[in-house]
């Protein structure tokens, strides 16, 4: 099956890659002579794996999702509610399915296959949205939500809150529409903010340990040496990087071991303490050309669905890398959303590699072309 080059998008691959060998050198460095230094080897692993199907879903039409979607999403929520019962348990929540080689998040898998059902529900709705249709879209999103805060996993149920929001006001929803929306927003925030000050009745909608993040962002002094020294230690790490950095396995906040979970929630700060401001900057412009790009793509897409689809991996991509960035820089809290294609995770990096390959789907079917 041969394609013409233009109708390849290069930088689709490029910039993944780019992202990704640079997090995992900073991994390399973190781990090499600890006890977790296989890590390297797995992350590599999953890497391939995800290169593998990314190149498959790129020669897949996407639009055999508009259909299948559903089967595929309930699929996941049944892997979900598996975890409930069977799940293997890490850090006090049970996220994981143990297959012996392979430790399956079903969370991240509830990422790609609540886009595609979002993504083929919001493709016939687009500017003729009736507010039962949005009733619809929220029921299609409360399934996965309800598991995912079951876990407990409030990072992820942010997430796909987000993507949610988004594909909803890509659908073109009226201007009543949107005040409902928002005023609904509005609303969902100030329950969640009474929840963690642990007023009641919503005193239960949080864990404590998710309520205490959330007072500990507000102020990192009730935690010096909890919560609030992971902070702050991210913050030196940043800061001790300087402009340039102090060079691959050479940061004393990382190496010293200050730098609390650095190959995952803070990833960001090793690479940071590694390659300085200016690496730093360019990593994160890394980000911002990957999403312009997928915008773009969303724009040349042949339909609604392919449209929805890369607006859903944009979402995605924005809410966790700025949430990511921002935890490592104090601005916003601890919830343990990963950076994408950049902190330590099997089942995350071939999520975001399998989407990748959806959107390089949709730029090279934009057009009539030969194969």
């Amino acid at each position: 099956m041969a394609l013409k080059n233009k109708a390849f998008d290069i930088f689709l691959v490029l910039l993944p890659f780019l992202i990704i060998m640079v997090s995992l050198s900073v991994i390399y460095s973190l781990v090499v002579n600890t006890s977790d230094s296989g890590l390297t080897l797995k992350q590599g692993i999953s890497i391939v794996i995800g290169f593998v199907l990314m190149t498959l879903m790129s020669f897949t039409d996407y639009r055999f999702f508009r259909g299948t979607a559903w089967i595929f999403y309930v699929v996941t929520l049944l892997l979900l509610l598996y975890v409930d019962f069977f799940g293997f348990a890490a850090g006090g929540a049970m996220r994981w399915i143990n297959l012996g080689f392979f430790q399956l998040q079903p969370s991240e898998l509830a990422k790609i296959f609540l886009i595609l059902a979002l993504a083929s529900f919001f493709s016939q709705k687009v500017t003729k949205l009736a507010l039962k249709d949005i009733f619809v879209s929220f029921f299609i999103l409360l399934p996965s939500l309800a598991l995912v805060l079951k876990e407990p996993d409030l990072g992820t149920a942010l997430v796909l809150c987000f993507i949610y929001l988004i594909m909803l006001l890509v659908a073109r929803p009226s201007k009543k529409q949107i005040y409902l929306i928002f005023s609904v927003l509005l609303i969902t925030v100030g329950i969640f903010l009474l929840s963690a000050y642990n007023i009641k009745p919503f005193n239960r909608l949080l864990h404590d340990y998710q309520r205490h993040r959330v007072q500990i962002f507000i102020k990192p002094d009730l935690d010096p040496y909890g919560k609030g020294y992971h902070v702050r230690q991210a913050q030196i790490a940043i800061g001790a990087g300087g402009v340039y950095g102090k060079g691959l396995g050479k940061g004393s906040q990382s190496q010293l071991q200050f730098l609390p979970k650095p190959h995952t929630d803070f990833i960001f700060s090793g690479i940071a303490e590694a390659y300085g401001f200016f690496g730093a900057g360019v990593f994160l412009s890394l980000f911002i050309f990957l999403i312009m790009r997928i915008i773009s793509i969303a724009e040349l897409a042949r339909d609604n669905f392919g449209m929805f689809i890369c607006f859903g991996l944009v979402a995605m991509l924005i809410f966790q890398t700025i949430i990511n960035v921002g935890m490592n820089l104090g601005l916003a809290p601890v919830t343990g959303i990963p950076l994408p294609f950049s902190s330590y995770g099997g089942s995350a990096m071939v999520a975001y590699l399998f989407l990748i390959g959806l959107a390089q789907s949709i730029f090279i079917r934009h057009k009539k072309i030969t194969f």
